[in-house]
């Protein structure tokens, strides 16, 4: 996981063609800007041996996820500010699962009273649960749109191939997935869409140049408006039984989880 508190953007021309253009390169550090501008160079460097036509250059990269820290509960566990103003999780090792579908079978058509939508996902969920991954414990979430799982008993690695298999069998977002294998973390957005809270949007790059107050005036309406709404709704746990952590209460506190509010 790629989060850094300092940020260095560089600028050089390179040969593309034939042809000179200008590059624009953010590098990140914890340590300090002139560390972050020394990775924004090395990044560049390694675009020019990989425009030089070298092989695998990028084949172990990461991508960095460029946010605003907003608090750091332990060095594998950041919440930060994500590209329109939400507060968002970003876990190594705790796998959490965006499911927006249940997952259709041609049997579910001549099933009378199968359950369907959201109550179809608890189920999938309820029967892997019992049938396939007796070892671990399940919390499901109701989402706006869908379901959140959060699975506990052991540590997952997002790029590992059996955990990305998982999250297919539990049919994750398809790009939710593939974003959690790059950036080698899950996420899991803890605070309510404006969109959803009819508030207009407002669009966070990070770093932010200067002391922007139109941008506090916004996040000061944005967190007010968002106690009155939830972003999941905690429906049961299942499985085998495994205590919670301080990352999940963290998560259910946040998000509303525990309270009858609408959600976000």
């Amino acid at each position: 996981m790629k989060i850094y508190r300092y940020w260095k953007v560089e600028q050089r021309n390179i040969n593309i063609d034939g042809e000179d253009r200008q590059i624009k390169v953010y590098g990140g550090s914890n340590l300090s800007e002139e560390d972050a501008s020394r990775n924004a160079l090395t990044k560049i460097e390694l675009i020019e041996r990989k425009i030089e036509g070298e092989e695998g250059v990028f084949d172990d990269y990461e991508v960095e996820i460029r946010e605003e820290i907003l608090d750091e509960i332990r060095p594998d566990a950041v919440i930060t500010r994500n590209r329109y103003g939400a507060r968002v999780l970003n876990v190594e090792r705790l796998l959490i699962m965006d499911i927006d579908q249940p997952k259709f079978s041609l049997g579910d058509l001549f099933k009378r009273n199968a359950p369907q939508g959201k109550d179809k996902i608890y189920e999938m969920v309820r029967s892997l649960a019992v049938k396939k991954y007796r070892d671990f414990s399940f919390r499901i979430y109701e989402t706006f749109q869908g379901a959140r799982v959060i699975v506990l008993g052991r540590e997952f690695d997002p790029r590992d191939s059996a955990t990305q298999g998982m999250m297919r069998e539990f049919n994750c977002d398809g790009l939710y997935a593939l974003l959690c294998a790059k950036q080698a973390c899950f996420r899991a957005r803890l605070t309510p869409k404006p969109r959803r809270m009819k508030m207009r949007g407002r669009k966070f790059t990070f770093p932010r140049e200067g002391d922007d107050a139109e941008t506090r005036q916004w996040v000061e309406e944005y967190e007010r408006q968002g106690r009155n709404f939830s972003v999941c709704r905690f429906v049961e746990q299942v499985g085998a039984s495994h205590p919670t952590n301080d990352v999940v209460r963290l998560h259910d506190d946040l998000t509303g989880a525990l309270l009858h509010l609408p959600l976000a």
